[in-house]
């Protein structure tokens, strides 16, 4: 059983560093000084599987990650991170200006049939960090595809200029060398400058190519000072010969052989096709007229796996697993707590996420994350920076809002960010999780009830 801790939570910082996978910002995440890609889901203009099938069945994410290139297929010296399948949420309230260039910062095709990415840099730099070469391979019907493209390249001709404004942050975009067919009839390369509060962030080089119904976006990103952004050419070339070999789907991991499987019974049947997707997770989230007026809710976005913890007591590890290695999807809201009454309990904010997944596999992570509840009082964990954050668990309570529920207080205390408090609640509702924390700085969290009731009530009508 997976939660976010508070802390984390509180800092996160959105900062616009990169261009675009497609059209629209791909944003890198600064958190605690280390730098997350946020894919972005418009990165869906791309290439097909060498056949140029305008009908044919978009790829999965299997198929794609798979195709994704590796190894010998790399340009000399560089090496691959990690592929990752997550999508982005739509973001409203993002406003581009002038409106003719909306295409190029809109957030293009919201959930792709199949998707994966891939960053990639001369050793021994970093795959994950800005200065790398992204490639994204995305799937969807072809007509929507197309529409993206032709949309995009129509606005690359009169949008030199223009920027994308999003809670007040105000990002710039200054695009030249546009050159349309590069890659074929369906296919667009352009470089980018990216600006923000008055100082260049970097520049980027994007070749986008189409062709049926998966496709391909390769984006070369360098931060001032760090010369010109990689030739993206060779990784174009290498990416379409790999897709023109892209095998059927077989059902299986990448990495291992087909093996027959058993018919599905009927209960496995059912609970596939009412298992929620990212889109029900999301609707299922308390919107802004379901909180409390002090409360305002922000964007919903995907939750995303981070690194194993580092624990100075193993039997701790189900209160930090953050794989989401068997969710079907994962979605996190925040709730940022807006009123300046004094008199109001200094609680900062709430954080839920809801994920999906087999009821068995749920309720096995739910029991181990209350057993674990039992023997750890207290832990700590190791960050990266070397620095040290000790946690202490009280009020441990299951059950105690309905079954298979448990609420507890959880305090961590770090050497140069002080204290954080928390109060938390976990739950799971047929092939539905919930995951509840309440923070805060200056003192204990309070308890959000009228939250954690109508949560609970909206996770009970979509749970399978």
């Amino acid at each position: 059983m997976r939660i976010t801790m508070p802390r984390r939570a509180a800092t996160k910082v959105v900062v616009p560093l990169t261009a675009l996978a497609l059209f629209g910002l791909t944003a890198c995440e600064k958190s605690g000084g280390d730098a997350k890609d946020e894919p972005s889901a418009s990165a869906s203009a791309s290439a097909d599987s060498g056949k140029g099938d305008k009908n044919a069945t978009p790829a999965t994410d299997r198929q794609l990650s798979a195709a994704l290139i590796d190894g010998k297929d790399l340009p000399a010296g560089y090496g691959g991170g990690k592929v990752s399948n997550e999508r982005s949420p739509d973001k409203p309230g993002q406003v581009v200006s002038p409106a003719e260039c909306v295409a190029l910062g809109s957030g293009g095709t919201s959930h792709p049939v199949g998707h994966a990415e891939r960053s990639y840099a001369l050793a021994p730099a970093d795959p994950e960090s800005d200065d790398s070469v992204r490639v994204s391979l995305s799937s969807a019907p072809r007509d929507v595809l197309q529409k993206q493209l032709d949309d995009g390249i129509k606005a690359l001709g009169s949008c030199a200029h223009y920027t994308l404004t999003e809670g007040g942050d105000v990002t710039t975009f200054a695009v030249t060398d546009v050159k349309v067919g590069v890659r074929g009839k369906d296919s667009v390369s352009y470089k980018v400058a990216v600006s923000g509060n008055g100082r260049l962030l970097g520049t980027a080089v994007n070749t986008l190519v189409l062709r049926g119904t998966t496709g391909l976006a390769v984006t070369s990103f360098a931060t001032p000072g760090k010369g010109d952004p990689a030739d993206t050419g060779p990784f174009v070339s290498a990416q379409l010969s790999r897709l023109d070999k892209m095998p059927p789907d077989t059902g299986s991991s990448p990495s291992e052989p087909a093996r027959p499987t058993a018919k599905p019974s009927a209960t496995q049947s059912a609970e596939s096709r009412t298992m929620p997707t990212a889109d029900t997770l999301t609707a299922a989230l308390l919107n802004a007229q379901e909180i409390p007026a002090e409360y305002s809710a922000e964007a919903p976005e995907p939750a995303t796996p981070e690194a194993a913890p580092r624990l100075s007591d193993p039997r701790c590890a189900p209160l930090m697993d953050t794989s989401l290695d068997q969710r079907t999807a994962a979605i996190q809201q925040k709730y940022r707590k807006t009123t300046l009454d004094a008199t109001v309990q200094p609680t900062e904010g709430v954080v839920t996420e809801l994920s999906s997944g087999r009821h068995a596999v749920l309720k096995q992570e739910f029991d181990a994350y209350v057993a674990a509840l039992k023997v750890c009082s207290s832990f700590s964990e190791t960050n990266d920076d070397g620095t040290v954050d000790r946690y202490t668990i009280t009020e441990v309570s299951v059950g105690r809002i309905g079954a298979d529920t448990v609420a507890f207080r959880m305090r961590d205390d770090h050497p140069t960010n002080g204290r954080l408090y928390a109060y938390l609640v976990v739950a799971v509702k047929g092939n539905v999780a919930m995951q509840m924390a309440s923070f805060a700085q200056a003192g204990p969290a309070e308890v959000p009830s009228a939250m954690i009731t109508g949560q609970l009530s909206k996770v009970a009508q979509i749970a399978g």
